[in-house]
C-alpha cells in the first residue's frame, strides 16, 4: 500500500538547496505552471464549461472569480524558490494586446525576480482545421499571442495540434499551419512547441509523425508526462498510450516538459508516474531545457501540491542529488 505524504504547508515542504549542487551537474531547469493555481484564479466560473467558454470570448476578465489574482503567479514562484513562470492564456484572455496590463506584470515579475518562459496558448482554434479559411483563422488566433510572448520575454509559446478528418488529413494540415507560424515565430525568436494534449496528440506516434512531417527548426513538443491517451479526454475506459513509449516518441522533439502531478507518496514521489524513470529517458536524449512543475491533484491544496511538484524536480535536477 502507498503511504501518502503529509504536509501542513508551504513552510514545512519546501525543500532545502543542496551546497554540494553545481552549474556543470544541473540537468534542466525548474518552472512553475500558472495553470497549477487556476482553480484559485478561476474559482467556480468553469463549473459549466459551455457556459465559461462563451464568457472567455465575450468578457474574459469575468471567468476570473478565485481569490488569487492571476498576477500573483510570480510572487507564488518566489515563495517556492522558482525563477520562471510558464502563463496560460485563458488566465488572462482579455489582455494579450493591453500593453498597460502587460507592461505591469512585467514590472511586478520583476521586482519577484522571476521571468518568463513560456505561453500556452488554447481557445485559438484548429490549426488542422479541414478548410483553409479555417487554418487561416486559426493562424491570425495565434498572431496577439505571439506578440503578447514577445513582450513579456517568453521564450516559447506551446499550440495544441487540433484538427479535422482522419490521422493522415490531421498530420498534412497541422504541419501546413505549423510550418507557417514556425516562420513567424521566428521572427520573434520564440520557438514554437506543440504539447500532447487531446486528440490525435495524445498519441506519441502521431505527435512524433508530426514532427517529422514539419520538419521546422523552429518546431518542437512541450512533452507532458501524463498525456498518454488516444481518443479524446473523456472516453471511459481511457485508451492508454504507453508512457515509457510515448516518451521515447518524443524524446528528439522535446524542448519543454510538463512536469504534471496528481498525489504523492510518502518520500515525495508522485503516485502513478515514475519521476525518476521519465526525466532520465529525456535528459538522457539531450534535453536540458525547463521542466514546468504543474499540481493538478485534489489531495493537496495548489500551494502545498506545488511546492511539492518544485520539491520533486528538485530530487532529480542534479547529478550529485542522486547518483
Amino acid at each position: 500500500m502507498l503511504k501518502l505524504l503529509a504536509c501542513s504547508g508551504v513552510a514545512a515542504c519546501t525543500p532545502a538547496f543542496s551546497s554540494n549542487n553545481t552549474a556543470n551537474d544541473k540537468r534542466f531547469d525548474i518552472s512553475l505552471s500558472q495553470w497549477s493555481f487556476h482553480r484559485e484564479i478561476l474559482g467556480g466560473s468553469k463549473k459549466d464549461y459551455s457556459q465559461f467558454i462563451r464568457t472567455l470570448h465575450s468578457t474574459p476578465d469575468d471567468v476570473l472569480q478565485g481569490t488569487m489574482d492571476t498576477t500573483d503567479i510570480v510572487i507564488t514562484a518566489r515563495k517556492l524558490g522558482v525563477s520562471h513562470v510558464d502563463l496560460v492564456n485563458v488566465l488572462f484572455f482579455g489582455h494579450a494586446q493591453d500593453k498597460k496590463w502587460l507592461n505591469a506584470f512585467k514590472s511586478k515579475a520583476r521586482n519577484e525576480g522571476v521571468g518568463f518562459n513560456l505561453l500556452m496558448c488554447d481557445e485559438t482554434g484548429k490549426i488542422g482545421h479541414e478548410t483553409v479559411l479555417g487554418r487561416k483563422q486559426a493562424i491570425d488566433n495565434h498572431l496577439p499571442w505571439l506578440e503578447c510572448a514577445a513582450e513579456l520575454g517568453c521564450k516559447q509559446l506551446r499550440v495544441n495540434a487540433y484538427g479535422d478528418g482522419n490521422y493522415l488529413e490531421q498530420l498534412q494540415r497541422c504541419s501546413e499551419s505549423l510550418n507557417k507560424l514556425a516562420d513567424i515565430s521566428t521572427q520573434y525568436n520564440i520557438e514554437l512547441l506543440v504539447e500532447n494534449h487531446g486528440n490525435a496528440s495524445n498519441n506519441g506516434a502521431w505527435l512524433a509523425m508530426l514532427m517529422q512531417m514539419t520538419a521546422h527548426k523552429n518546431v518542437g513538443v512541450f512533452t507532458d508526462l501524463d498525456n498518454f491517451f488516444m481518443g479524446g479526454w473523456n472516453l471511459s475506459p481511457k485508451r492508454l498510450y504507453d508512457r515509457t513509449q510515448g516518451l521515447i516518441d518524443l524524446a528528439p522533439y522535446t524542448k519543454g516538459i510538463s512536469a504534471k502531478t496528481h498525489n504523492f507518496t510518502l518520500d515525495g514521489e508522485e503516485v502513478s508516474i515514475n519521476y525518476q524513470h521519465c526525466l532520465n529517458l529525456l535528459v538522457d536524449e539531450g534535453f536540458n531545457g525547463f521542466v514546468s512543475a504543474e499540481y493538478e491533484g485534489d489531495f493537496k491544496t495548489e500551494i502545498e501540491g506545488s511546492d511539492l511538484t518544485v520539491k520533486l524536480l528538485k530530487k532529480y535536477q542534479y547529478l550529485s542529488k542522486y547518483e
